[in-house]
């Protein structure tokens, strides 16, 4: 593809043109030239463009299509799975100061498959600016290394920002080993609901049987969402133990009318199904959860219950 042809394209990725579908009664951007450059743009996946592209870098002037070839790069970078794409991508990100910019050259670089040069990103993660530190830690998803889950542990005890704080938490469970454990499990503990929810998740992720207490206290939680990720971790890692802390959750579950569904009761209907041998509680719960609480069940739910117990 010639530079005029790209510099075509990069013009079309601009235009977000909304039309008017008859068939919904809505204005989208479906089929609009923005819409049908990036349809293009994403089946990008000839290594060969990236020295053009580079040249383009130096040669345009507007942040919008600077962020546009960043796109593409980041775009054969995943599909051709060359490393050459990230590695254009961390030279940029020494060149470039605008912060739409830099957080552009990160979101891409986190979609790579692997970043060998982690150190280029990791000073990112303590930028003044928010949404550059945002990005920086989702782009260390891309560096599975001992540097970006030194750099993670080191912002999860050291920071007192809690929104930094729960992206580092869910990038460690992404790339994280049992070195960071000691250092999440405090944080079960953090004044906001959020931080002990993404600490759980990256727990239930790292650790084993060994943290089963951890999530099982999980269960006593004032976040709705910690409760819900014990009963996930307590699924992947529990035994006997957890047998009667899971029917006390699924109980109190049951009391009432639910506004909104979550996945909870099916986690732990799930997990007591396991062990129906192990305990007489648990086929009693079944009975009287089918006996009296089906009003309360979501459809899902009952569902379930319908195609593993239709004996009762």
């Amino acid at each position: 593809m010639k530079d005029d042809e790209i510099l075509y394209l990069v013009e079309q990725m601009s235009d977000e043109e909304y039309l008017y579908h008859e068939e919904v009664k809505c204005y989208t951007n479906e089929g609009s030239p923005s819409d049908l450059a990036y349809e293009r743009v994403h089946h990008f996946r000839d290594a060969n463009m990236l020295p053009i592209l580079n040249t383009l870098l130096d040669k345009v002037k507007q942040a919008e299509q600077k962020q546009h070839l960043y796109f593409m790069i980041g775009t054969i970078g995943v599909n051709s799975g060359d490393v050459r794409a990230g590695m254009l991508l961390l030279e940029k990100l020494e060149q470039e100061t605008k912060p739409s910019l830099l957080e552009s050259i990160l979101e891409e670089i986190a979609k790579q498959r692997c970043i060998p040069d982690t150190e280029r990103i990791v000073k990112y993660i303590d930028d003044s600016r928010s949404s550059v530190r945002e990005a920086a830690i989702q782009a260390l998803r891309a560096c599975r290394d001992e540097i970006a889950e030194d750099a993670l542990i080191r912002l999860i005890t050291t920071s007192n920002n809690s929104f930094d704080i729960m992206s580092a938490n869910f990038v460690l469970a992404t790339i994280g080993t049992e070195r960071a454990v000691p250092y999440l499990t405090p944080l079960l503990d953090h004044s906001r609901g959020d931080v002990r929810h993404s600490a759980l998740v990256a727990l239930s992720n790292l650790g084993d049987k060994s943290h089963l207490p951890i999530f099982v206290n999980g269960l006593e939680g004032r976040s709705g969402n910690v409760k819900e990720y014990a009963l996930v971790a307590i699924e992947r890692h529990g035994d006997e133990v957890a047998i009667e802390p899971v029917i006390k959750r699924l109980q109190i579950l049951l009391k009432r009318k639910r506004q909104i569904q979550t996945d909870e009761v099916i986690i732990a209907l799930r997990f007591l199904y396991r062990y129906q041998h192990s305990s007489q509680a648990i086929p009693k719960l079944f009975h009287w959860i089918i006996q009296t609480k089906k009003e309360l069940l979501f459809d899902e739910e009952w569902q379930w219950l319908e195609d593993h117990f239709t004996f009762y």
